[in-house]
């Protein structure tokens, strides 16, 4: 079920909203939780609270946390900036790797199956705001030795990834057969789109 559908059933907005916040992102684009946001229609802490006890996820708060440099190069800064993602914990279970994304809307099953593509990992969503992730993006890949930036000096003191369990799942067991129907060949076909920049998020919502 897509976020506004969600925020609908559960009487967090009503349709009237949920279509002017819609008429919204396809005026100027972004996220239809932050379109709603923007409107005024729910406070963006209401909207977090609301996708933490829906969905059963962690909140994380970016702005003391110090993120490895290796993690942050899961996801080019790119990609973290057209998606606004931000990568904070990987893991390996099982030989499988398992990566903890921060992200303002986990329902968005599209950037995190092209995240899973792109990365090769199993992406696992954790919840922050969406201001709170652009900041955390320019400050910590601006931190990297390959890229000269401009910025804000960093805190005084950050806090590191904190000691949270995200990957409580069974183990992921890779699909090694092949490709069977139509649909599974065409999500194939618009995965390896996505990754080379010929389809971008926006045109996948409007083919919805």
């Amino acid at each position: 079920m897509r976020l506004g559908e969600m925020l609908v059933k559960a009487g967090k907005v009503d349709e009237f909203q949920l279509n002017s916040a819609l008429s919204y992102q396809r005026h100027w684009g972004g996220q239809i939780g932050s379109s709603l946001v923007k409107l005024g229609y729910i406070g963006e802490d209401d909207l977090l609270r609301f996708l933490s006890e829906q969905l059963n996820l962690t909140r994380i708060d970016l702005s003391r946390m110090s993120i490895p440099a290796a993690v942050l190069e899961s996801i080019p800064v790119e990609k973290a900036v057209e998606y606004n993602v931000i990568p904070v914990d990987r893991k390996e279970l099982n030989g499988t790797a398992f990566l903890l994304v921060a992200m303002s809307n986990p329902t968005n099953l599209i950037v995190i199956d092209a995240l899973q593509f792109a990365t090769g990992c199993r992406v696992r969503p954790a919840l922050a705001s969406h201001d709170s992730i652009r900041a955390a993006i320019e400050r910590c890949y601006g931190s990297l030795p390959t890229r000269v930036r401009t910025l804000e000096d960093p805190p005084s003191r950050v806090d590191p990834v904190p000691d949270i369990d995200p990957f409580h799942f069974p183990p992921f067991k890779p699909e090694n057969g092949p490709i069977k129907t139509v649909e599974e060949k065409f999500e194939r076909l618009v995965r390896i789109l996505v990754e080379k920049g010929l389809l971008s998020i926006g045109d996948l919502e409007h083919l919805k």
